[in-house]
């Protein structure tokens, strides 16, 4: 399961939900950092099992949302959407299948405004592998490890990614690379 942002926030979403507890919130001390000031600093716990996953509202002054009603403890689903404060997500199977981008043999370009597209062929192997690893939810210290690169080797990769897509955050990034896959 994948906690993503259905709108650009900063932080670090997309979220993979592995079975744990995770505390949402605007503090360090957060396992998932939504940088929003209509979010508490702890403002929500999500309870996640093998398959189901439960959000718990920890008193926040904003509250925690489940399809539009409010929730203070509520088990959701797949599809589900959820608002912490004002920064809406949704629980998703996977933000995008990283083997459709190393499957397509050709260049995959959605319009951009203005005319201009988005072309994957454009990014280096290295930046390709960094924006795979970046789908499957590793964040940028941990792509450095997986790739035995400095942590700044892979933040220079993550700018020209950014660049390419015209983008500003990983959340808007993921956005993109879905909206990419499913037009």
């Amino acid at each position: 399961m994948w906690l993503v942002s259905t709108g650009s926030v900063a932080g670090n979403l997309p979220m993979r939900l592995v079975p744990g507890d995770y505390i949402v919130g605007r503090t360090k001390g957060a396992a998932i950092i939504i940088n929003d000031l209509t979010l508490s600093r702890r403002h929500a716990r999500l309870i996640c099992g093998v398959k189901s996953l439960v959000v718990e509202d920890l008193n926040s002054q904003n509250g925690t949302f489940v399809n539009g009603e409010r929730a203070t403890r509520q088990t959701v689903e797949l599809g589900d959407d959820i608002r912490f404060g004002g920064v809406s997500c949704r629980l998703v199977a996977s933000p995008l299948s990283a083997t459709d981008f190393e499957e397509s043999e050709t260049t995959f370009t959605a319009p951009l405004p203005g005319g201009t597209t988005v072309g994957f062929d454009e990014l280096t192997r290295t930046q390709l592998e960094v924006l795979r690893l970046v789908l499957q939810g590793l964040d940028e210290a941990a792509i450095a490890s997986h790739l035995n690169r400095s942590g700044h080797t892979v933040h220079t990769h993550m700018k020209a990614i950014f660049r390419q897509f015209g983008v500003h955050s990983r959340a808007e990034l993921i956005v993109r690379a879905v909206q990419l896959r499913t037009s």
